[in-house]
C-alpha cells in the first residue's frame, strides 16, 4: 500500500486557508528565479561581451541602468512580499489551524494524555503545525526559484561546454544521496532528543510558573531539578555527539567532492578552452565562472530544499496521526440528544482498567442514584472514587458493564448533551486567565447572565470577596496578562470553581474534594447548601467525613468495589470500615 504524502496533506491547509499566499509565494519564486539567472549569467556575459567588442560607453550605461531599474522594482516586490504578505498569511494560517487543533484536542480521549508518545506528538502538532505548513509553501517557492534559475544557467552552460554540465551532474548526484542520508540521521537524532528536551523544558517551567514559586523556595527540590536538568542536557549532548560524527562525515564528503570538482576540474577546463583552444570569449569565461558558482549554490540549495521536504514529510506524519486520531469515547451511530430529565443514574456490573494495564480500578460495581438524591463516595486513596466519576462523566468508557440513565445506555446519547446534564468541580480545578464572570460561566458572558453569575457566587460564599473588588464580576483573575488582575487564595479560587455548578443549568452535580481549600465555616455552609437547599442530584467525594455525613446514601469503596453502603447513622451502627475511618478523623478534633 502506497504511503500517503503527508507534505501534500499539510499543503492542502494552506491552499484552503490562505490561497492568495500560495499564489504570491509561487510568483515570488518565479520572479527571483529569473533575477538570479539573469544577474549572475546573462547580465555578466552581455556586459563583458560589450566591453570585449568595444561597445560605446553610453550603450553600456543604458543597459546597466535598465537592469538597475528592473532590480529596484523586483526589490520592492520582494520587500512587500516578506514584510506584508508573508506575516499576514502566517498569522491567518496560525489562527485557522490552531482553532482546528484546539477542537481536535477537546475531542481526544482522556487516555491520550496518559500515552507519552502520543502526548509528545500532540504537543508538537499544537506548537509547530502551522509553522511547518508555512515552511512547506515557502520552500515550494524556493524550489521554483532555484529550478528556473538552474534551468536557465544550465541552458547557457550547454552552449559553452558539455563537460561542465557533466561535472555539475556528478556533484548533484553526490549531494542528493548525502542529503537524504543526512535528513534521516537528523530525524532519528531529533526523535531521540525530544524526551530529554521535554524534561529540560519542564524544569524550566517549574522555575518560572507561579504554581511552584512557594514550594521550590521552602524545600530542596531545586537540587533534584538541577540534577534532572543536568542529566537531560548530558543525554542531549551524548545523543548529539553520537549522531554528530555521522553528520560530520557526510558533510565533509559532500563539501570535498563538490569543491574539488568546482575549484579544480572546471576551472582548469575553462582556462584551457580560453587560452589554448580559444573556443570561448572573455564574456563566456566570466559568465561561466559566475554561472558555475551560482549553479553550484542553486543546485545544492535546491537539494537542501528537497531534503527539507523529506523532513517535512516525516514530521508531518505526527500532525496527520494526531488529526486523524479517532476517539473511542465518541458519539455512536444513531445516538440522540439527551433532552429529558434524568430520573435514575444506574451503574450495572461496571468494571474498568486504564489502557495498557490489567489492574481493575473499578471491579464489578453496581449502584443506583435517584433524582434529587445526595450521595457520597468515600474510601482511602486508590479506592477508585475519582475514576468512577470519570466513568459517570463519560471521560472514559467502562471496560465491562453498563451505565444507564432512565434505563438507557449513556452511549445512546450525544456526548455534549449527556455531559451538559452534569456540573462538576474537580479536585484539581483550574482558574482561567479571564474575568470572574467568564470563569463562573466557563463561557462567554452576556449582560443577561449577570444575575445568574451573582447568584452563583453568593451560593458559593464568594460575595464578600466580590464586594471588595472594584470591577466586580469583571475583575480579571491572575496577573499573567493583566497587571491589574487579581490573584486569589486557594479557598477563594475554589469558591469560583464551586460557583460554576450553581451557574450551570444541570441536573446532576459532581464534586471531587470540593472543600479541600475552604475554612471550616465555609465548608459547613457549602455542605448545608448542597445537602439541604439544593434541588439537584449531588454526588460528592471527600476525605472529610464531616462533609459526607449529611448525605442520603454513603458508599464506602475499596479496590474498586462497594464494601459498605447506607446513611451515616446506619454505617456507624454497622461499625465497619466507614465507622473506623470516621472515628479516626473525629479523634483529631477531640484531642
Amino acid at each position: 500500500m502506497k504511503k500517503p504524502n503527508n507534505t501534500l496533506f499539510m499543503l492542502k491547509f494552506a491552499v484552503k486557508y490562505v490561497p492568495s499566499f500560495c499564489f504570491w509565494t509561487i510568483l515570488e519564486g518565479v520572479v527571483w528565479g529569473c533575477i538570479h539567472s539573469f544577474t549572475s549569467v546573462v547580465f555578466v556575459k552581455t556586459l563583458f561581451d560589450k566591453i570585449e567588442h568595444n561597445s560605446p560607453f553610453s550603450e553600456i550605461l543604458i543597459f546597466v541602468s535598465l537592469v538597475a531599474i528592473f532590480l529596484i522594482f523586483a526589490s520592492i516586490f520582494y520587500q512587500w512580499y516578506w514584510k506584508f504578505i508573508e506575516p499576514k498569511a502566517r498569522q491567518e494560517l496560525h489562527k485557522r489551524m490552531q482553532e482546528k487543533l484546539y477542537k481536535k484536542a477537546v475531542a481526544l480521549d482522556l487516555a491520550c494524555y496518559d500515552n507519552p508518545k502520543f502526548y509528545n506528538d500532540f504537543v508538537w502538532a499544537i506548537n509547530e503545525a502551522d509553522e511547518r505548513t508555512i515552511a512547506i509553501c515557502e520552500h515550494i517557492g524556493k524550489i521554483i526559484n532555484r529550478l528556473i534559475s538552474s534551468i536557465v544557467i544550465v541552458s547557457i552552460l550547454f552552449t559553452v561546454d558539455l563537460w561542465i554540465v557533466a561535472a555539475v551532474c556528478v556533484s548533484v548526484g553526490i549531494t542528493v544521496v548525502l542529503n537524504i542520508l543526512r535528513t534521516k540521521i537528523q530525524f532519528n537524532r531529533d526523535n531521540e532528543i525530544k524526551p530529554f528536551q521535554r524534561k529540560a523544558e519542564y524544569i524550566g517551567r517549574v522555575h518560572y510558573l507561579v504554581d511552584y514559586a512557594k514550594e521550590i523556595r521552602m524545600g530542596h527540590a531545586e537540587d533534584i531539578l538541577v540534577r534532572d536538568f543536568d542529566l537531560s542536557v548530558k543525554n542531549i549532548i551524548s545523543t548529539t555527539k553520537r549522531y554528530g560524527l555521522r553528520m560530520f562525515l557526510i558533510s565533509f564528503v559532500r563539501s570535498f567532492s563538490t569543491s574539488m570538482l568546482f575549484d579544480v576540474v572546471i576551472l582548469v577546463l575553462l582556462v584551457y578552452k580560453m587560452m589554448i583552444e580559444k573556443s570561448i570569449s572573455l564574456g563566456d569565461f566570466a559568465a561561466t565562472i559566475g554561472a558555475m558558482w551560482k549553479l553550484f549554490w542553486q543546485i545544492n540549495n535546491l537539494m537542501d530544499f528537497f531534503a527539507k521536504f523529506k523532513e517535512h514529510n516525516l514530521y508531518a506524519e505526527k500532525f496527520r496521526v494526531f488529526l486523524n486520531y479517532k476517539p473511542t469515547v465518541c458519539n455512536a451511530e444513531n445516538c440522540t440528544d439527551c433532552n429529558f430529565s434524568i430520573n435514575t443514574l444506574e451503574l450495572k456490573n461496571v468494571s474498568f482498567s486504564y489502557p495498557e494495564t490489567d489492574k481493575k480500578i473499578i471491579n464489578n460495581l453496581s449502584m443506583t442514584i435517584k433524582s434529587g438524591e445526595k450521595i457520597a463516595l468515600v474510601g482511602y486513596n486508590g479506592a477508585g472514587k475519582s475514576t468512577l466519576v470519570k466513568l459517570l462523566l463519560r471521560l472514559y468508557d467502562a471496560s465491562a458493564g453498563d451505565i444507564l440513565i432512565n434505563g438507557q445506555k449513556i452511549q445512546n446519547f450525544t456526548l455534549e448533551s449527556y455531559r451538559n446534564k452534569f456540573g462538576t468541580v474537580f479536585q484539581d480545578f483550574q482558574i482561567y486567565a479571564a474575568d470572574i464572570a467568564e470563569n463562573v460561566l466557563s463561557d462567554e458572558y452576556k449582560d443577561t447572565d449577570k444575575n445568574r453569575v451573582l447568584s452563583a457566587l453568593a451560593y458559593s460564599k464568594f460575595d464578600d470577596k466580590l464586594s471588595s473588588l472594584p470591577n466586580g464580576i469583571h475583575t480579571t483573575l491572575t496577573k499573567e496578562f493583566d497587571e491589574n488582575g487579581t490573584n486569589l487564595s486557594g479557598g477563594e479560587a475554589q469558591k469560583i470553581a464551586i460557583a460554576r455548578i450553581f451557574a450551570k443549568p444541570c441536573e446532576i452535580v459532581i464534586l471531587d474534594e470540593p472543600s479541600s481549600a475552604l475554612d471550616p465555616i465555609s465548608e459547613y455552609e457549602l455542605n448545608k447548601t448542597l445537602m439541604t437547599a439544593f434541588d439537584k442530584t449531588v454526588i460528592i467525594i471527600s476525605h472529610r467525613l464531616s462533609t459526607t455525613r449529611m448525605a442520603d446514601m454513603i458508599y464506602m469503596l475499596e479496590e474498586g468495589q462497594i464494601i459498605e453502603q447506607g446513611s451515616h447513622d446506619e454505617l456507624m451502627c454497622l461499625n465497619g470500615k466507614y465507622a473506623e475511618m470516621f472515628k479516626k478523623q473525629s479523634e483529631k478534633y477531640n484531642l
